[in-house]
C-alpha cells in the first residue's frame, strides 16, 4: 500500500518550548509504515500558509500545524475546502484548540492520534474577513490578547498579569447584537463567538460547543462589578461558565455586533483593532481534521 504523504509545519517562535525538537518527536512516534512524512519549520510570518497550500497542490493526506493557535489558524485557512486534512501538535502556549480535541498539551498523544488516520469535517467561522477555527470575540479577552502579544514573554503567567491589569478600570462595551431572529442592545464585558470550546490552559468558555453542529455558541458577559468576573473565571475550569447568571448564552449560525467604544477583538487568540461592525458567519463542514475516532 502506498504511504500517505504528511507534512509537519513547525513554528520556532511558539510560546511553549518542548523538551525535544519537533523532528525528534515525529521520528520517534509517527507510524512510518503508514506515512511518508516531512518536517519543515517556518521562516517568516506567512510561511506556514505557503507550505500548506503547496502540500494541498501536491495531494498530501494531511498538514500538521505544530505550534500554537495562531499557527493552527494560518494552516487551517490555507487548506479549507480541500481533501487535505488538518492535524494538530500542541507546541504553543495556550493550545485552546488542542484542548478542545482532547490532546491538551501532550505532544506524544497528538502524534498517536494522527497515526489513527480518523478524519471528520468541521465547521469554521469568519469575523468580517478574518477566519477562525476555535474562538473569536470582543471585550476584555480581546484587549488582553492584543496587549499580551506586545509582550516578548509567553505562557500563562504574562497572560494572567495582563488580565489583572486590564480588569481594573475596564470600560464596558455598548453593543447592538443582531441575529437572524432577534436584535437587542446592552452593556457587556465580553462577547464570545465560539466554534470550539476552550480559550487555552483548560479555561473552557463554551462547554457545549460542537465543531460540526452548524452553530456558534454565543456567550455575552453582562455588565457587573469587576470582582464578580474573577469568580466567573473559575467557572471556566469547572465547565459551568455558560450557566452563570452573568452570561447570556445562546446558539446561532450568524450574528452582527455593532459597537461604539470597544477598541479590540480577537480571532483564535490573535488580538487586533476592532471595526465598528463585525459580522460573524459560520461555514459548515468545510475543513477536514484528524480527530479522535
Amino acid at each position: 500500500m502506498e504511504k500517505k504523504k504528511i507534512l509537519f509545519i513547525g513554528n520556532p517562535f511558539s510560546g511553549a518550548k518542548a523538551g525535544k525538537s519537533l523532528a525528534e518527536v515525529v521520528e520517534k512516534y509517527i507510524d512510518k509504515d503508514t506515512f511518508d512524512y516531512t518536517v519543515k519549520m517556518t521562516e517568516y510570518a506567512t510561511h506556514a500558509s505557503f507550505l500548506a497550500r503547496e502540500a494541498v497542490s501536491q495531494d498530501f493526506f494531511a498538514v500538521v500545524a505544530a505550534g500554537g493557535d495562531g499557527t493552527i489558524n494560518e494552516v487551517a485557512q490555507s487548506i479549507l475546502g480541500s481533501k487535505t486534512a488538518l492535524g494538530i501538535v500542541p507546541f504553543g502556549s495556550g493550545n485552546g484548540f488542542s484542548y478542545h480535541l482532547g490532546v491538551r498539551r501532550d505532544v506524544v498523544k497528538a502524534i498517536q492520534l494522527i497515526n489513527k488516520c480518523h478524519i471528520e469535517a468541521i465547521d469554521t467561522g469568519m469575523a468580517n474577513d478574518r477566519f477562525f477555527i476555535n474562538v473569536a470575540g470582543l471585550g476584555l479577552d480581546a484587549t488582553v490578547a492584543y496587549k499580551t502579544k506586545l509582550n516578548s514573554r509567553r505562557g500563562f503567567f504574562p497572560y494572567f498579569i495582563q488580565t489583572l491589569k486590564e480588569s481594573f478600570g475596564f470600560q464596558f462595551m455598548k453593543l447592538k447584537i443582531t441575529t437572524p431572529t432577534d436584535s437587542w442592545t446592552g452593556e457587556y464585558a465580553m462577547a464570545v463567538v465560539a466554534n470550539g470550546s476552550v480559550y487555552g490552559y483548560d479555561f473552557t468558555v463554551a462547554p457545549e460547543a460542537i465543531l460540526n453542529d452548524g452553530l456558534f455558541d454565543i456567550l455575552l458577559v453582562k455588565k457587573a462589578p469587576i470582582w464578580k468576573y474573577f469568580i466567573l473565571a473559575f467557572s471556566m475550569l469547572t465547565k459551568t461558565f455558560h450557566k452563570s447568571r452573568l452570561v447570556h448564552f445562546f446558539k446561532t449560525d450568524s450574528l452582527t455586533i455593532t459597537q461604539e467604544n470597544n477598541k479590540y477583538f480577537q480571532v483564535d487568540g490573535e488580538g487586533m483593532l476592532a471595526e465598528s461592525k463585525i459580522e460573524f458567519s459560520l461555514i459548515p463542514k468545510n475543513l477536514l481534521i484528524l480527530s479522535q475516532p
